[in-house]
């Protein structure tokens, strides 16, 4: 039985978003047009448009689960009243985050300067440093909440590691640079 028009349609969306992503990972999210995205495809420019208007509204679709994730990580934080126990849950969220997406977690200066992206990534990091420190966090505070959760550097440096080692890698050093 052959597939149905929706079903080719769900395949070629879903192969137009694995292939930006692996191009973005690999050149750049700058360097990355929609033009190369369909010679990589080999398909026209118009089948990448038929799907996404833009590259901005590509990164958009790329990240709408890893957003959303992060917005469950910290309703669940929200609901722990131990201190401790929130850093953990955090720190282990977003590691896991970042690991189980790597290619995606480099594109953030991307999404940051992606209007609708930029100001829920921001909203979720007010979010974040506020669960961890309250509502008037310190200087240290503010300045540890923004290296742990800019793991870019790190995550270039030790993108050779296995899944499992980087995890326990970043977790480590979230939790030591949080605990301020």
């Amino acid at each position: 039985m052959s597939p149905t028009r929706a079903e080719q349609a769900a395949q070629t969306r879903r192969t137009v978003l694995d292939t930006a992503r692996r191009l973005f990972a690999e050149q750049g999210y700058d360097a990355t047009s929609l033009q190369l995205i369909a010679d990589t495809m080999g398909v026209t420019k118009a089948n990448v448009y038929y799907y996404f208007r833009s590259k901005a509204d590509l990164l958009e679709a790329l990240l709408q689960c890893s957003i959303a994730a992060f917005d469950a990580l910290l309703d669940a934080a929200a609901a722990l009243d131990d201190p401790r126990a929130r850093r953990e849950l955090l720190a282990d969220g977003f590691v896991e985050q970042v690991v189980a997406q790597r290619s995606l977690s480099l594109l953030d200066p991307s999404a940051r300067r992606h209007e609708t992206l930029g100001r829920a990534l921001e909203a979720q990091a007010t979010r974040g440093l506020h669960l961890l420190y309250g509502a008037t966090p310190t200087p240290d505070e503010t300045a540890a909440y923004a290296m742990a959760t800019e793991l870019g550097p790190a995550l270039r440096s030790l993108g050779h590691l296995p899944d499992a080692e980087l995890r326990a890698t970043l977790r480590r050093l979230c939790l030591r640079v949080l605990e301020v």
